[in-house]
């Protein structure tokens, strides 16, 4: 067999999903691999020739430091990393001595770190807790609204015959409006269930993200043209197309605008931001991100982890259903949605699989 020219050593340390820098006993830069760079944001090139330690996080500083005092293993899990660019990333650090043992006394020759980008992990175990909690929860609100919808009709068409009674009291004709409208209103809520049924995918449609971000602007911008909002947006034109259905997703996208509206009084700021997130793949697919991000009152910490059950809600006559739908909705796509909130204002990101 002919031997190949290949320096399998850079070829391997360039392609693995591990990012690996190496560091002499002086803290200079000696080798800085492909995945490395993608998670500092920084150039082995700009790192070795600089050679400052403070490219790195403080956290991983420290480690790196104290390492070379004791020539001890160490290692953090799940830090948030802020690279160059503040694209925040999840990581895993380990540090470790490797050591010259050509003299009696073992001496420290190079310092080795190594990154491991949980993201991916993070948004894998993140979507497997929601596909359990979709599969469960729009079985058991799509058959209680099957079961709930019949019995309300007959509930409806009591009432309607009742107020037709020739010499109906006062109060009887007061009771019969009531009933009427509170079954208008149930059969209204119950309606809203019916897009958890289940969805054959053969029905989806490739839908342009973008365009029916536009589309949902202008129907919002009309709706609070009292409000003095302004709107950014900064959109990805790669692989914009999603397999899904138009219609609901269109609800969900509504659902977070008017949800980013209604949390602003008076004056405030609405950013929106699609991208292709390329840095890791869930079943062979890669993600599409759209953030909805708002300067309004945000959400307290307590009530994050609430947010997406059924009936919660903050508002004074909200109805709790809303960002549950819009979760059950997104997950019957492949995807998720994740909130978190700011000291001024909060963001909603949603993961849609690119098919």
């Amino acid at each position: 067999m002919r031997k190949l020219d290949i320096d399998f050593r850079d070829l391997i340390l360039d392609n693995i999903r591990e990012g690996i820098i190496i560091l002499d006993s002086d803290f200079n830069f000696v080798l800085v691999n492909q995945e490395a760079e993608n998670i500092i944001g920084i150039s082995s090139n700009r790192l070795i020739n600089r050679n400052d330690l403070n490219f790195l996080d403080e956290k991983i500083v420290d480690l790196v430091k104290k390492t070379k005092e004791d020539c001890e293993t160490r290692y953090i899990n799940e830090i948030v990393f802020s690279n160059i660019f503040d694209k925040k990333n999840i990581i895993s650090v380990y540090v470790r001595p490797i050591l010259a043992y050509e003299s009696t006394n073992p001496e420290l020759e190079y310092i080795l770190i190594q990154f491991t980008n949980l993201e991916g992990m993070y948004i894998l175990n993140k979507k497997t807790k929601y596909d359990e909690e979709e599969r469960i929860m729009s079985q058991l609100f799509y058959g209680l609204a099957h079961e709930i919808k019949n019995p309300l009709a007959g509930i409806k068409g009591a009432a309607q015959l009742i107020k037709k009674e020739k010499d109906l009291t006062a109060t009887a004709q007061e009771c019969s409006e009531i009933i009427e409208k509170e079954a208008v209103r149930l059969s209204e809520l119950v309606n809203i269930f019916r897009h958890l049924q289940p969805h054959s995918e053969e029905t989806y449609s490739k839908v342009d993200i973008n365009k029916l971000l536009n589309e949902v602007i202008e129907i919002c911008s009309k709706e609070y043209g009292t409000k003095k909002v302004s709107l950014s947006m900064s959109l990805e034109y790669e692989d914009a197309d999603i397999l899904c259905d138009k219609e609901l997703l269109r609800i969900v996208i509504l659902n977070l605008l008017k949800n980013a509206y209604d949390s602003i009084d008076v004056n405030g700021k609405i950013s929106i931001n699609t991208n292709r997130i390329s840095d890791f793949k869930l079943d062979k697919k890669n993600f599409f991100l759209i953030s909805i991000d708002d300067s309004g009152q945000g959400i307290e910490e307590d009530k994050l982890d609430k947010i997406f059950q059924p009936f919660y809600t903050t508002k004074e006559n909200g109805q709790g259903i809303g960002l549950f739908l819009s979760q059950k909705i997104i997950n019957k796509f492949g995807g998720f949605i994740e909130a978190s909130s700011q000291k001024n204002g909060a963001t909603f990101k949603v993961y849609l699989p690119i098919n």
